[in-house]
């Protein structure tokens, strides 16, 4: 999706799936289930879903002068949009006991209701455990991002480990905790759906895309492919076809 622009602040937090977010600044962050996404006042964001995985959130949007000071005195940080929360069913009652009904009157509710959006925040934004996750955060996207660069090239692992300043064995141990899979999968599949891109090229055959990508031969590229996507590229070209991509 395009990049949006609220006038209010607002809070996502994702109850199932994974993918990424993005801001105006160029942050690009790892999602999964369990992340708390932080939105501020006309700075520009968006995420994205991973394709053909499930997506479940729980959006709040919310503003006011207090939230305001809350950015003002470095409580709130744009810069730091995204934190980490363990026990998704925990959280996301809490969230929910914000906006739940109540039979108290304005402004009491409402009053109410601020107070405990407050409360959460100060929970999650302000614990201990959120600066580390924060760094955590952002050594994963830049991970990533160093994976994502190049893709019809082989990868230099130890050059990659070094350049995060760790050995490959540590790279390799931190990218799996942290980012659910090991670095060679996730590069794998930021190979393939590369492919995927250079499969809209009628003008390209797929052994052609099999060695630019970085396979011997088709027989092993097409395996991989099916792999990951469940078809063969012959296939995946034959179904662009026919929905006239």
């Amino acid at each position: 999706m395009a990049m949006r622009y609220w006038d209010t602040y607002a809070a996502v937090y994702v109850i199932e799936g994974s993918g990424r977010f993005e801001d105006q600044d160029g942050l690009r962050i790892p999602l999964r289930e369990g992340n708390l996404m932080l939105m501020f006042p006309r700075h520009g964001y968006r995420y994205l879903s991973r394709r053909g995985e499930p997506w479940s959130e729980f959006f709040i949007q919310f503003e006011g002068p207090v939230f305001d000071l809350w950015v003002q005195e470095g409580l709130l940080d744009p810069k730091s949009p995204v934190h980490r929360l363990e026990n998704v069913e925990h959280w996301w009652h809490r969230l929910e006991a914000i906006i739940k009904p109540s039979i108290m009157p304005e402004p009491v509710q409402t009053v109410k209701r601020i107070c405990l959006l407050q409360e959460f925040l100060a929970d999650t934004v302000l614990s201990p455990q959120a600066p580390a996750a924060a760094a955590d955060t952002l050594w994963l996207a830049t991970a990533q991002s160093e994976l994502e660069k190049n893709l019809e090239e082989a990868v230099n692992w130890d050059a990659v480990a070094r350049s995060l300043g760790i050995s490959y064995n540590r790279f390799r141990q931190k990218f799996a905790a942290l980012g659910g899979v090991p670095p060679a999968a996730y590069r794998a599949g930021k190979v393939i759906a590369h492919a995927e891109d250079l499969l809209r090229d009628q003008n390209l055959s797929v052994k052609e895309i099999a060695l630019r990508c970085g396979f011997h031969d088709e027989f092993h590229f097409s395996k991989r492919f099916k792999d990951l996507t469940g078809l063969t590229p012959a296939q995946f070209r034959r179904r662009l076809l026919g929905s006239g991509g």
